[in-house]
């Protein structure tokens, strides 16, 4: 049974029913709780309407997400790298050109949570 959820303040209202289809495989999906929890808090909230906007945001936009982690990523590695003694290639040196940016590679949870330490985070 479908359910109407509304933010009268921002003039939104949006009508949810038990299932949906992806639009972008085509298959159908149960509305999980959660979703409707999420929607329920925004209403009465008077957020419904930015909800929705981040939502289609997120889809519209989803690699913006991953390469603003990949930076944090890049970051917390050259920390990593500095905490633990790294040095760079003498031959290298003085040489006036930027380095390339690295691939960015799995980083161990733990080095996370142990640089976060290190700084007091």
């Amino acid at each position: 049974m479908s359910k109407m959820y509304t933010d009268y303040i921002n003039r939104t209202a949006l009508m949810v029913p038990d299932q949906f289809i992806d639009v972008k495989t085509g298959e159908t999906h149960v509305v999980s709780s959660k979703i409707f929890e999420q929607i329920e808090y925004h209403a009465e909230n008077q957020t419904l309407i930015h909800l929705v906007l981040s939502a289609l945001n997120q889809y519209l936009h989803p690699n913006r997400i991953n390469q603003d982690n990949e930076e944090i990523l890049l970051k917390l590695d050259e920390i990593k790298q500095l905490l633990y003694g790294y040095r760079p290639d003498p031959s290298h040196v003085g040489l006036q050109h930027k380095p390339s940016q690295k691939e960015v590679k799995d980083v161990d949870m733990k080095d996370i949570e142990d640089i976060l330490d290190v700084y007091g985070g």
